[in-house]
């Protein structure tokens, strides 16, 4: 008998004692979150735990600013006192990028910047690059991200996994509460995310010598030894792979939000992977869980840099199964867009390759194509964004995510380079957060709040998804990507019922497709479609 993770054990990243995600990686843009964000919500708590307890059970506050383990207030004020210093060198590098924005910038207006480099404070020099935009007027910079992550600031001793049990498929909203061990059933472990431990612990297929020193390695304390055992299970050897076999035929999966799952002549694909668990009772009759992957990724393809599309929880599970990551090129290497493939490179995977817009690459039988994706992203200059299409030999399915078709001639534009789409899939969140919602940390200086509510993060309308069709002349159309899968909970915060304006314009696009002809259907937890 060898040793496997159970299938209802989630491990969940942290970072400085909050739920990891993209944006907490680089270590400036974690600065910012940590001043911006984290510190106001806890000492907000602290404060007043009361307004919390409320906030979090009125569904129109869903996703704001508050701490959902509101009755672990002790826990959590110890929590932050023993914390508190390790925020000492973010904090420092917060304060030097505040100086650079509010103070050395502003002071030029169109003269020679080269002065700029003698100002800087310690912890940007060297390691940033100034400039003017095309006004020749307004100073602006980017990061040198290497020699940012080179830097002290880039800590990974912040780094830690929390297990715990899975015992439903809904789960509490994540991004606002420190992870901490709530019950005497959860375990956290300081690791660097990119270890080549957590590889060895989510393979699996270990015996009673390698479970031993992986304890060891993971420096699990004698007292939590029987925990840290307990979330593992005896499996016969030779039966720890996967159930999905790699020999079932060309297909496609919708595995549950912007997940599909596609298999062409032998290679495998997963676009935008947000995967459950199973394992236990209640689960999602049918759902694909980390189970019903195959024992080799070839390609994981992410769309673009939010949460709900590019999830540490799932990468980190699956790295030791992945070949190739595809991602959009990023070319900024600014404060909003922090270059994706470097992130996912310190998040330990190997071999990962950028597509700029229209560039194409050969992926076994199958050819992939970067498409531009406009929209989404707040009106702010990210680049780290792109639809895939996929052609499988005669056929081509496109993940358009939530690619918002405000330019409504670009999709007709793009048709004309790669021909008709036989399967679209379109993000249809129509009515998405505000730009703070996600950005806010990153602003030099608030949003206004009627601009904010203006610039929100949509995916396609009904108008816009109509246009959509129209010009790739599709034989399926599929929405997708709305939130609408119970194990999305804690990612987004989205209630919906049958006036909500993405029920209306999804339901809306179905039947406009279906009435031209085309097969049509809003996507709901796991659905297989033959290539």
């Amino acid at each position: 008998m060898n040793y496997s993770l159970r299938s209802n054990v989630a491990v969940e990243p942290a970072i400085g004692g909050w739920y990891a995600w993209s944006y907490l990686i680089p270590p400036h843009t974690l600065a910012r979150f940590i001043h911006n964000r984290f510190i106001p919500i806890i000492e907000s708590y602290l404060e007043d735990p009361q307004v919390h307890a409320m906030a979090v059970k009125q569904p129109k506050m869903h996703g704001g600013p508050w701490v959902h383990a509101y009755e672990h207030y002790d826990q959590i004020k110890s929590w932050y006192e023993s914390v508190r210093g390790r925020y000492d060198k973010p904090l420092e590098l917060f304060e030097a990028i505040k100086q650079l924005e509010e103070k050395i910038l502003p002071s030029y207006t169109g003269e020679s910047l080269d002065s700029v480099y003698q100002q800087l404070p310690l912890a940007l020099e060297g390691r940033i690059e100034v400039f003017y935009g095309r006004d020749n007027r307004t100073p602006d910079y980017r990061f040198i991200e290497p020699l940012m992550y080179a830097s002290d600031y880039y800590d990974k001793s912040l780094q830690q996994v929390r297990f715990r049990e899975i015992t439903e498929d809904a789960r509490e909203f994540a991004l606002t509460t420190p992870i901490l061990e709530y019950t005497d059933r959860e375990l956290i472990v300081d690791v660097p995310l990119d270890s080549p431990l957590l590889d060895t612990l989510f393979r699996g297929g270990l015996s009673e010598r390698d479970l031993t020193d992986l304890e060891q390695h993971l420096s699990i304390p004698a007292e939590r030894s029987t925990l840290f055992r307990s979330y593992f299970e005896a499996v016969p050897t030779g039966k720890n792979e996967s159930k999905t076999s790699e020999t079932g035929g060309d297909r496609m999966e919708y595995v549950g939000h912007a997940s599909v799952y596609a298999q062409y002549e032998g290679t495998t694909f997963l676009v935008d992977p947000v995967l459950s668990y199973g394992g236990y009772e209640g689960a999602a009759e049918g759902k694909f869980s980390y189970d019903d992957l195959p024992a080799s990724l070839d390609y994981v393809l992410i769309t673009h840099n939010h949460t709900d599309h590019m999830l540490l929880e799932t990468l980190l599970r699956i790295r030791h199964k992945v070949g190739t990551v595809l991602v959009p090129k990023s070319s900024t290497s600014s404060m909003v867009d922090p270059g994706l493939a470097r992130i996912i490179r310190h998040l330990g995977f190997v071999d990962v390759v950028e597509l700029d817009d229209m560039d194409t690459r050969a992926c076994g039988s199958a050819q992939v194509t970067a498409l531009p994706f406009l929209g989404e992203h707040g009106d702010l200059q990210i680049r780290t964004k792109a639809g895939w299409h996929l052609r499988f030999g005669e056929k081509s399915a496109l993940f358009a995510a939530d690619s918002t078709n405000i330019s409504p001639t670009m999709y007709a534009k793009v048709a004309e380079l790669i021909g008709r789409v036989n399967t679209v899939f379109i993000g249809m969140e129509s009515i998405g957060a505000a730009a703070s919602w996600i950005y806010g940390p990153l602003f030099s200086t608030p949003l206004a709040r009627r601009s904010d509510q203006s610039r929100r993060l949509n995916g396609s309308n009904f108008d816009q998804g109509r246009d959509i069709v129209d010009a790739l002349d599709p034989d399926e159309v599929y929405t997708y990507a709305m939130g609408l899968e119970s194990w999305m909970g804690n990612l987004m915060a989205i209630d919906y019922d049958e006036s909500h304006p993405a029920i209306i314009d999804s339901n809306a696009l179905t039947d406009y497709a279906l009435s031209k002809g085309r097969t049509s259907k809003r996507l709901f937890i796991r659905e297989t479609l033959p290539l």
